[in-house]
């Protein structure tokens, strides 16, 4: 069941929420947070176990040609396609995925209901994602949309203003790191075995230079966006914390989308895409730092 939803995954992902959260209210009510985590948690694992789901015939089709090098993959702890192997059954898999789905709807819904329409629509366009893989390349872009609905329940679980600058921000960043550190990258890592099953993605269609220019283009933009996001939402943090944030920009997207750049390797877009994933969870955990340090030195 871990691998079915990707749990390791799924559970980092719970932190763009999180981060929506802070943004909309750095002293955020501790029961308005706490809801806010279990719709994410498990609105996170019932949409990562959807696109198995929805996936699986494709997938068993998949390990007819698998890609031909190994190495760490952080979507595939717990077990690859755990269904599509025949490990998990498909009612078992239906009902994970049904009854995760109606938890966190409901828990969405107790906090707002425009939360409550953000992952639903999230939800459609994982599916409309999923029906498109042998359609177009461009579905890459509905998981730049998603991603940003995705965090925004964080935002609107604690006010229902937009027309402050940190929530814009907060969806090109969502967004731009998505396109950029996890949907092309993963998609290179597995050109292998898109081609022989007629998977339309960037890289297969488009080769490995574009895919590159795109992929560093969307971590650039997510850099300095995160960048803005924090100088707007946290003045205390002043310049340092806008450095250290786009030092950590660099780091876990620039350095490596660069370094995939000049050398097209699946394994290195393997490597931007493991490190990629763990860049909302650590930026969450600095942002968080740097408030609690704040909030003892007035203390």
């Amino acid at each position: 069941m871990y691998g079915f939803s990707r749990g390791t995954q799924a559970t980092l992902s719970v932190a763009q929420p999180l981060m929506g959260a802070l943004l909309a209210d750095s002293t955020p009510p501790p029961e308005r947070l706490l809801l806010c985590l279990g719709a994410a948690l498990a609105g996170y694992v019932a949409v990562f176990a959807s696109n198995d789901l929805i996936d699986a015939r494709l997938d068993r089709q998949r390990f007819r040609h698998l890609r031909a090098y190994s190495g760490f993959d952080i979507d595939g702890a717990g077990g690859r396609h755990p269904l599509a192997q025949g490990r998990l059954s498909p009612a078992v898999a239906t009902t994970w995925v049904l009854g995760l789905g109606t938890i966190a709807l409901v828990l969405a819904a107790m906090l707002s209901w425009v939360c409550a329409v953000l992952l639903a629509v999230a939800a459609l366009l994982e599916a409309i994602y999923c029906a498109l893989a042998r359609v177009t390349p461009f579905k890459f872009l509905l998981t730049g949309v998603m991603v940003a609905l995705g965090g925004c329940l964080g935002w609107f679980a604690m006010t229902p203003h937009v027309d402050r600058p940190q929530l814009w921000l907060f969806c090109v960043w969502l967004a731009a790191w998505e396109i950029g550190g996890r949907n092309i990258v993963n998609d290179w890592a597995d050109v292998e075995e898109d081609v022989h099953l007629g998977v339309r993605t960037v890289p297969v269609v488009y080769g490995y230079r574009v895919s590159g220019l795109l992929t560093v283009g969307a971590l650039l933009l997510a850099a300095v966006a995160g960048a803005g996001m924090v100088w707007t939402a946290f003045p205390s943090a002043g310049a340092p914390g806008v450095a250290v944030v786009l030092a950590l920009g660099a780091y876990a997207l620039l350095a490596p989308g660069v370094r995939l750049l000049r050398d097209p390797a699946p394994a290195l877009a393997m490597a931007l895409f493991n490190r990629a994933s763990l860049y909302p969870a650590v930026t969450l955990a600095v942002i968080t730092s740097g408030l609690l340090t704040h909030r003892l030195l007035e203390v």
